[in-house]
């Protein structure tokens, strides 16, 4: 009986096909796997990177001559990348989650200029550049974009689909193109929240800045 079994599932097409694409698959599985732990493990001798940081998830890179920080206890997701320009330094702090997707430069184009000049190059166009920091206990959602030279304050969540161009705040919540601040968190006394909005005012939300007018 086991032998006709055996037989049947040999000579199915349909069955031959599953099992191949599962074998070849998990062999592929298993040969990317291997790929992305030698790559993370260059980033840990190449970079400052502490033993409890973890590369969650594959398609995460790290690249460029500049210092990369990144604190104990915190992680980043699957097909995040930093990018550390010469003379620039990225740092995560501790206990931060960043999420998949989420982008962080320290080198980027100036927008209002004239991109004919260099078509093909970047030799003869005009840049920003900047040290990128994310505090301690920061909460980094999906698909942010963290501009050159900006400071996330400890304690900050930053929703999804978030361009950061400016500095945040700590203990804040932020969304949005560009990330404002929504509101700062609850445990925040109001003389807290006052000082906060005040030396962070270009950072608030429409909504929020009428509230400390």
């Amino acid at each position: 009986m086991l032998r006709e079994i055996e037989r049947a599932v040999v000579e199915n097409p349909v069955t031959n096909a599953i099992l191949f694409n599962e074998l070849t698959g998990s062999i592929g599985q298993y040969f990317e796997a291997a790929r992305y732990r030698r790559e993370y493990a260059r980033y840990r001798r190449k970079y400052d990177v502490d033993p409890t940081f973890r590369f969650n998830g594959p398609g995460i890179l790290l690249y460029g001559d500049g210092d990369i920080k990144l604190g104990a206890d915190s992680y980043i997701g699957r097909y995040s990348r930093i990018q550390a320009e010469s003379g620039r330094t990225v740092r995560i702090g501790r206990n931060t989650a960043v999420s998949h997707f989420v982008f962080c430069y320290t080198r980027n184009r100036i927008a209002d200029q004239d991109m004919s000049v260099a078509p093909n190059t970047n030799d003869d166009l005009a840049v920003n550049e900047g040290d990128t920091t994310v505090g301690d206990d920061c909460w980094i959602g999906a698909f942010t974009f963290l501009t050159e030279g900006v400071s996330v304050g400890e304690n900050t969540v930053i929703g999804a689909n978030a361009v950061v161009t400016n500095d945040l705040p700590p203990h804040a919540i932020a969304a949005g193109v560009p990330a404002r601040v929504r509101r700062f968190k609850s445990y925040l006394s109001d003389e807290e929240t006052g000082t906060l909005a005040t030396e962070y005012a270009d950072a608030l939300s429409d909504d929020l800045a009428g509230e400390y007018r």
